[in-house]
């Protein structure tokens, strides 16, 4: 979860992505570009040469139509494959330094998807065929799948690569103490309660103003319990890599946190939690969860909604936590 902006600052860092627009069959405005949606026959008609065989299925795994597009396929040979569209700035370039990277953490023995092609196929269009990964996004976070999670994201430690234009903890930093992409303000617009609480995160930041994480990990930037899944008591892939870039893993550990207080789950928020204070210490904790509020409040409101009262009580109750300096980290 990224915010993104139609108008953007020059010489931004590539943490954003395209703006997303949930409206069935809508056309999208994609820096100022007025885009047509993809069909599938249109996709699949494009990627049957360059794939060597014809795709079956095209079944939507996104609802409605937005300017980000995937639908469930399947090749003779291929087999089951996720195929994603998108459109927006710079598409191309994440998908590519996506593609290199990601066997590295394969090689960690991280359950990644394999992108097996990726190209523009129509105007702003750019499409990404990869693997399908087995088992179901996950709906709770305890016992072994908690373990699991928390094993996972310590794999992303040390990435020992430059970061360059993938540094997603430099723009954290842009965001919350330079005002890039309007995240604050339209954070503020999500919601009755989202001006008073945008106030309290500004305030909870001043102790910590002006700090920027190295970009040291792999992060995986929007690791959300839909993100992760599994059969049964085993983690069997982690997906949705689009924002993949080298930052602080502490904030994939803040995604789950939130998640997971979200839906109840309040003792694998906690674990979640600390792990991130012992990943960032406590004056990183303070920025991530500041920035992971902000960018899902913000989200809310450029989807043409506003936050739900679980989501803002979830942050609240962060918050609350993260008020007792051992909680923190500190």
């Amino acid at each position: 979860m990224t915010p993104n902006r139609v108008t953007r600052r020059a010489g931004r860092l590539a943490g954003e992505e395209e703006i997303v627009c949930h409206r069935a069959n809508a056309t999208a405005s994609i820096s100022g570009v007025m885009t047509e949606p993809l069909a599938w026959d249109d996709v699949a008609a494009r990627l049957a040469p360059v794939l060597g065989e014809p795709l079956r299925g095209g079944l939507p795994l996104t609802p409605g139509w937005s300017s980000r597009t995937t639908w469930a396929a399947h090749g003779e040979r291929a087999g089951s494959l996720v195929v994603k569209a998108r459109s927006g700035e710079r598409v191309g370039e994440k998908t590519a330094w996506c593609a290199a990277r990601l066997p590295l953490l394969a090689a960690r023995g991280y359950p990644v998807p394999t992108i097996i092609w990726h190209g523009m196929v129509r105007d702003d269009w750019h499409v990404t065929v990869q693997n399908r990964l087995p088992g179901h996004p996950l709906t709770t976070l305890n016992g072994r799948l908690l373990e699991q999670v928390l094993g996972l994201v310590e794999r992303q430690a040390g990435a020992a690569i430059p970061a360059g234009d993938r540094d997603f903890t430099g723009y954290i930093a842009n965001v919350l103490f330079d005002d890039w992409d309007e995240v604050w303000a339209d954070a503020a617009r999500a919601g009755g309660a989202a001006g008073p609480l945008c106030a309290r995160i500004r305030r909870w930041l001043q102790p910590v103003w002006g700090l920027r994480l190295p970009a040291a990990d792999f992060a995986h930037n929007d690791l959300n319990l839909s993100n992760i899944l599994a059969d049964g008591d085993q983690i069997t892939g982690v997906v949705d890599w689009d924002e993949f870039g080298l930052g602080s893993r502490a904030l994939d550990l803040v995604a789950a946190a939130l998640d997971c207080q979200q839906r109840g789950a309040h003792a694998a928020a906690d674990r979640l939690l600390a792990a991130a204070a012992s990943a960032a210490g406590g004056a990183g904790l303070r920025c991530l969860v500041s920035y992971r509020a902000l960018a899902a409040l913000a989200e809310d409101t450029r989807e043409g909604g506003q936050a739900s009262q679980p989501e803002t009580q979830a942050i609240e109750a962060v918050l609350g936590k993260l008020d007792n300096p051992k909680a923190a980290g500190n």
